[in-house]
């Protein structure tokens, strides 16, 4: 409380000084707790000197309690000292991040070199080398000095453990483990003299395959018919429309090539570019391009880098037109060069007739040419000198031949399995069918190509008991390798079917022998 001149009586100056104590930082004694109210004066006189005692107390005290504070204030130093503190761990930090790093880079140098190593023990270089993929002592070590060649100039001599082994196919596996202790440079003042690294890569390869594809169409007249249903209707229709028939027939379903007797234009050029707003029509023969342009897809699809499918696209029709005609028509030679066997397959178009129709399969002559001329031995599939043949071959499965049964002026028979054995000595033989369909209902019965047709084929195309197929399908059936290979098509979107199933039958089994 504050001490007024009332309070002391006539003593106001010894008022004046007492009535507040304050200290330095706010150190200071509350006069409240003092009682000034006593009766007389002795009681003042006292509480007062009770005061003074407690200031002089204070007043000695104070000095200290200063300097202490001042310690608090003044941080001048600290980081110096926690520096120097700190500084050896600092530069063993350092030094550990600069062996770390050293450590790292030796270990990816020896991680590429096992990356190179396991590689080259697998891929088809060192096998052609080495006599296949079978031979695993020596991919081994193939691989196993390529990884020391390029570990050799290294700061550390690694250990390595490449093993390589068969992968349950026709593939094989490579797997290499490496360990070294990487000097360092600063860890031996803690005792760590090396760093060790290690570690371990693997890779697996299927081989190489090499295979060819001889793809051989049967390109005689037979295969100008619709190839389905619907275009021997449209085929009736636009030439019966355009009078464009035969033999006073009202219509043809058969597209040949030339025009015959009474044509103005040949039915194939009605087929594909017909007049009068008639929808075109696809012929059995463009189903067979189709197919063989899906399979050049294919082959592209799976082929390697090292090219390593090629396929030949060959033509078989005795042609009227020349005096010696070649049995067989090479399209286009074995090549991987896609792009040209697609266009060279957009080139197989029906073979030369006459006018009198004729336009023969002679699929003795023209098979035994193939294989004299052209089927090489078969190989193994290892290397591009030894590659795996295929033959495939779309047909209807009957020839034209001489002194047999015969229909106007037509002679024919049932397709010989025997031809196909010499072929089978040097490939495996895949054959499509196409199997014959009914003549379009609308025609004649009689004296008309369509009814020469079914008269052509009716006695190879039908069941004759104790046999369970036609003629046809056991002779096919019997030129093909086996089952597998061997489809048959209805119409046209079949023939594609086939070929692509003859193809995938192929691929895999060629992988699997390889």
């Amino acid at each position: 409380m504050a001490v007024t001149d009332s309070d002391w009586g006539s003593n106001g100056p010894a008022a004046a000084v007492c009535g507040s104590v304050k200290f330095d930082r706010q150190h200071s004694v509350s006069l409240s707790t003092l009682n000034f109210k006593s009766h007389s004066y002795f009681d003042r006189a006292l509480a007062l000197r009770h005061v003074r005692r407690t200031d002089d107390a204070l007043m000695k005290i104070s000095p200290l309690l200063r300097r202490l504070g001042g310690l608090r204030r003044n941080q001048r130093g600290t980081v110096a000292v926690i520096a120097a503190l700190c500084a050896p761990l600092l530069a063993m930090a350092v030094g550990f991040a600069i062996d770390l790093a050293n450590a790292s880079y030796v270990n990816q140098r020896i991680a590429e070199a096992a990356d190179t190593a396991v590689l080259a023990a697998v891929s088809q270089s060192a096998a052609n080398a080495g006599g296949g993929y079978s031979n695993t002592a020596w991919l081994q070590a193939y691989g196993t000095e390529m990884f020391q060649n390029n570990t050799s100039n290294l700061p550390v001599t690694p250990t390595m453990s490449l093993s390589v082994v068969s992968n349950g196919g026709s593939g094989v596996k490579a797997t290499l483990t490496y360990n070294a202790n990487v000097p360092t440079y600063f860890g031996g003042l803690i005792g760590m003299t090396t760093m060790p690294v290690s570690g371990t890569v693997s890779a697996t390869a299927n081989p190489v395959t090499y295979i060819n594809y001889y793809i051989i169409v049967d390109i005689s007249q037979s295969m100008g018919i619709g190839a389905t249903a619907t275009d021997m209707q449209n085929l009736y229709n636009v030439t019966k429309y355009d009078n464009n028939s035969t033999d006073g027939e009202p219509g043809c379903v058969f597209g040949c090539h030339v025009p015959l007797s009474g044509q103005t234009k040949s039915t194939e050029q009605l087929a594909h570019n017909p007049d009068h707003g008639f929808p075109a029509s696809t012929l059995r023969i463009d189903s067979a391009v189709s197919a063989i342009k899906s399979i050049i897809s294919a082959a592209q699809a799976n082929a390697g880098s090292q090219q390593n499918i090629k396929i030949g696209l060959y033509t078989m029709s005795e042609d009227p037109t020349v005096a010696t005609p070649p049995y067989i028509n090479t399209v286009a030679t074995l090549s991987a060069n896609y792009t040209a066997l697609t266009t060279a397959a957009g080139t197989i178009d029906l073979g030369n007739n006459n006018v009198s129709g004729r336009g023969d399969t002679n699929f003795p002559s023209q098979l035994s040419a193939f294989n004299s001329t052209i089927l090489p031995a078969n190989g193994t599939g290892a290397t591009a000198a030894s590659p795996q043949n295929y033959v495939f071959i779309i047909t209807d499965g009957v020839e034209d031949t001489y002194g047999a049964s015969c229909t106007d002026t037509h002679c024919t028979s049932v397709f010989d399995s025997t031809q196909c054995t010499p072929l089978k000595a040097k490939a495996t033989v895949g054959v499509i069918y196409t199997t014959y369909l009914p003549i379009y209902q609308n025609n004649g019965t009689s004296g008309t190509q369509d009814a020469a047709y079914a008269a052509l084929v009716n006695s190879f195309n039908r069941v004759t008991a104790p046999a369970t197929t036609t003629p046809i399908q056991q002779a096919l059936t019997a030129c093909a390798s086996n089952g597998t290979y061997y489809y048959e098509a209805s119409d046209g979107p079949a023939i594609t079917t086939g070929m692509n199933a003859l193809f995938a039958s192929s691929l895999q089994a060629a992988r699997l022998t390889q």
